[in-house]
């Protein structure tokens, strides 16, 4: 992901926040779903409000950091080019299965956003990585959504139904203008393609 890119998904994320309708972000019902996860399987990492597996708002963008967290997985930093640019970003994968990828901030010090990318990292929410839009949001439940930008053109980010610092991106066919949000109608016939967890 760009760097360009880290300033658009934090205005997203922020123009969301403005414009979503002040859920709490913690409730009752939540923790215990999160609990109950967690106690079906201590050896599967999951991705809530606080984090993935083990990292949080105060885990470094630091190789040595992220390996130790995750000593069962593949943990490799890449260098990728855009631009003229580049930045670093450290992937984290099981096998031949990439699972996430850390994003830094400008600095390189902290972690700016984590795309999760596969269902081997279970969602606290339970949503699963294919899930129709519909399914998620019906016709009782709110969305907050906007057209992605740059790498993300042509797909759509929304608010989760619960929390503040996670975002989903969706992924579907429109043959509409791609730095503008599809019809609900569209929408619904679109699938969960990753999970955007930001401290």
């Amino acid at each position: 992901m760009p760097i360009r890119t880290y300033h658009c998904l934090g205005t997203l994320l922020t123009t969301l926040m403005l414009f979503g309708c002040g859920e709490e972000i913690t409730t009752a019902k939540d923790t215990r779903i999160i609990q109950e996860a967690n106690a079906g399987d201590k050896n599967r990492l999951f991705v809530s409000e606080r984090g993935v597996g083990p990292i949080n708002g105060n885990t470094s963008f630091n190789i040595s950091d992220i390996t130790r967290a995750f000593p069962n997985y593949n943990v490799v930093e890449q260098l990728n080019f855009q631009e003229g640019e580049s930045y670093p970003v450290i992937l984290v994968s099981k096998g031949p299965k990439r699972l996430f990828s850390i994003n830094p901030t400008l600095d390189l010090k902290s972690i700016y956003s984590i795309v999760v990318e596969d269902n081997l990292i279970s969602n606290a929410l339970t949503h699963r990585l294919g899930t129709m839009f519909t399914d998620i949001y019906d016709e009782n439940t709110a969305y907050n959504c906007r057209p992605g930008e740059d790498d993300m053109s042509g797909k759509v980010l929304c608010m989760t139904p619960k929390r503040s610092n996670l975002l989903y991106l969706f992924v579907g066919q429109w043959d509409g203008p791609k730095n503008k949000l599809p019809p609900s109608t569209v929408l619904y016939k679109w699938a969960l393609e990753a999970i955007i967890w930001k401290p």
